[in-house]
């Protein structure tokens, strides 16, 4: 029985920026929905707020996700090059929106989460990639014990 799980199929990582971003513009679409009726109050942060919501969830789905895929090299290119587009169009949206530029609230505190968010997901990235790279070889030595054939190529 083949798994269905979202966590079993090969989803490139340029799909799931499409999917995120369009999660952030419904979410600013929102936000921009309360503040224009007077349902909450108008404060520029919750449109970079967002934007760093929807950067988080990306880093944590596509670390995820890249399990699944069959070309980890050509995953990890795409994925770091989607991060930055997402960083950049969400960053860009968010500044253009709230009318506010990244330093608001003084000393950069938001740059600085954009460069942690960054450090962070390529230290993620390389995490995976070691334990995907250490799974493979437990499932090997593994098979020899169980006096399989294993093709040591791949």
């Amino acid at each position: 029985m083949e798994s269905n799980s979202l966590f079993s199929r090969a989803i490139n990582p340029l799909k799931q920026l499409g999917v995120i971003f369009a999660f952030f513009c419904v979410c600013v679409l929102i936000v921009f929905i309360l503040i224009t009726s007077g349902t909450i109050e108008a404060k520029p942060v919750l449109y970079w707020e967002a934007a760093f919501t929807c950067v988080m969830i990306y880093i944590i789905f596509s670390s995820a996700l890249s399990f699944s895929y069959p070309n980890r090299t050509q995953y990890f290119g795409y994925a770091i090059l989607s991060f930055v587009l997402l960083v950049v169009s969400t960053g860009v949206l968010a500044s253009f929106i709230s009318g506010q530029a990244i330093d608001i609230g003084g000393g950069g505190s938001f740059r600085w989460m954009y460069m942690m968010f960054t450090f962070s997901y390529l230290v993620l990235l390389t995490i995976v990639n070691s334990m995907s790279k250490i799974l493979e070889y437990v499932k090997k030595q593994d098979a020899r014990l169980r006096g399989e054939d294993v093709d040591d190529n791949r």
